[in-house]
């Protein structure tokens, strides 16, 4: 019942704000070229569909994502288990994470683009670096807050160290490695798109910059509602794994 009456709620506000949106945008209350209107940005999308544009942009776009996502979430998560349980590494190494993860990644993009070049290993790269100071500072953090008498009796009945990685550190750090990785995917997405913006050939932050040259506002918020929605589903992806890592954790204890 509860969730039944949130969905009909936001659907109603949804529905009330596209409304207003076409009402003002079609009566020209404020200039339609500036803010468009809900079935234009259809008809806009429609058409970039159709002539193959989005879909061959926002393909090089999600290649981007992937190769320069997964391999941060990965790494990320190894490297802030060593520095929880390592603790010469973590101190000779957290007050350089702490001051890279605080620096905008856009600051990093014309250094990374002279070094890698106007392709697709500039934007992985970015994607990579944006993403994996999350993972690793909430990996850390979940791992070092994990009960110190919960690790004795793992070890206790004998376990080994991977054992004890395994069956106590990962579970139990687990919320706060899911949270790092959510910090990571929104800060990939941002560098990704802001990547593109600054210099590429291809992509869908390419397709901002050059339709924003042109003030096209139809083909902006298509392009914005796609990387929302890409978002969005990201988001959602992540919560049905943690729920299911919840699942396992329960299995373990």
């Amino acid at each position: 019942m509860r969730l039944s009456r949130r969905l009909v709620v936001g659907t109603i506000s949804v529905v009330a704000f596209l409304a207003l949106w076409q009402f003002v945008g079609q009566r020209e209350i404020v200039r339609s070229d500036l803010i468009s209107y809900p079935t234009e940005v259809l008809a806009t999308f429609v058409r970039l569909t159709s002539t193959g544009e989005l879909g061959t942009n926002a393909a090089v776009t999600l290649q981007e994502f992937i190769e320069g996502f997964v391999p941060s979430v990965v790494v990320g998560v190894i490297f802030g288990v060593a520095l929880a349980l390592i603790r010469p590494l973590r101190e000779l190494l957290d007050p350089l994470l702490t001051a890279i993860y605080n620096a905008p990644v856009i600051a990093f993009i014309p250094i990374l683009v002279v070094w890698f070049g106007v392709g697709t290993y500039s934007k992985v790269v970015i994607v990579f670096i944006s993403a994996i100071f999350p993972v690793i500072i909430n990996t850390r953090v979940g791992v070092s807050e994990i009960a110190e008498p919960w690790l004795r009796a793992v070890r206790s009945f004998g376990a080994g160290q991977l054992q004890i990685v395994t069956k106590a550190i990962l579970p139990g750090s687990m919320p706060a490695i899911m949270a790092g990785i959510r910090l990571g995917l929104g800060r990939a997405i941002v560098g990704l798109i802001a990547g593109e913006m600054y210099v590429s050939l291809s992509g869908i932050g390419r397709m901002i910059q050059i339709y924003s040259s042109a003030a096209r506002s139809s083909e902006i918020i298509v392009l914005v509602v796609v990387i929302a929605v890409f978002g969005y589903a990201c988001v959602a992806l992540l919560r049905s794994v943690e729920n299911r890592m919840g699942t396992w954790r329960s299995d373990l204890e």
